[in-house]
């Protein structure tokens, strides 16, 4: 093998952690729907973009409100 490591199951486990750590530091929650959509993006059913998009949007109401 010539560098790096061959990953035979997609497990992000330990991507999603370190994400929700981030984001703790940084003051704010994980919530089940936020942790819902990053699972989404890992596994390629939805984009980056489009579920920034949809957080925006949803903060935008909220503070409407």
């Amino acid at each position: 093998m010539s560098g790096g490591a061959i990953v035979a199951k997609k497990d992000y486990t330990v991507f999603m952690k370190n994400a929700e750590a981030s984001v703790r530091m940084e003051g704010y929650t994980v919530t089940p729907k936020m942790r819902n959509r990053c699972k989404q993006v890992l596994s390629g059913k939805t984009t980056t973009d489009e579920c920034l998009k949809q957080f925006t949007a949803a903060k935008a109401a909220k503070v409407a409100k």
